[in-house]
């Protein structure tokens, strides 16, 4: 009874989550691979720490890649690679969108 939900995670992206197959993120994601690498092997990873003051996580905010990508590209990304879509539906308004993510989330299939 192993159901491949169970290995689903939650992103969140402008307040907002996106679930998505922990191994279909990994496989295509060079950034999320090392972050969960990240986790498994250190259980005091920065990745799993509680956001404990507000103020300061908007300062870290610079340094994490999610805070600059939209929501609306980084859900269609997700359905992208978990071939929920098959087409990234690109457009001269949002293909630097895609570019920018795919750059800072190191995704190569879409690069």
């Amino acid at each position: 009874d192993n159901d491949p939900k169970d290995d689903n995670i939650l992103l969140e992206v402008e307040g907002q989550h996106i679930e998505v197959n922990e191994k279909c993120l990994v496989e295509n994601s060079i950034h999320f691979s090392r972050i969960f690498e990240d986790i498994s092997l250190h259980a005091d990873s920065e990745y799993l720490t509680e956001d404990e003051d507000e103020e300061e996580d908007e300062e870290e905010d610079t340094d994490n890649p999610l805070a600059q990508i939209s929501f609306a590209t980084m859900k269609t990304l997700v359905n992208y690679i978990s071939k929920v879509q098959t087409d990234l539906q690109l457009s001269e308004g949002n293909v630097k969108d895609f570019q920018k993510t795919a750059r800072l989330l190191n995704f190569p299939a879409i690069e």
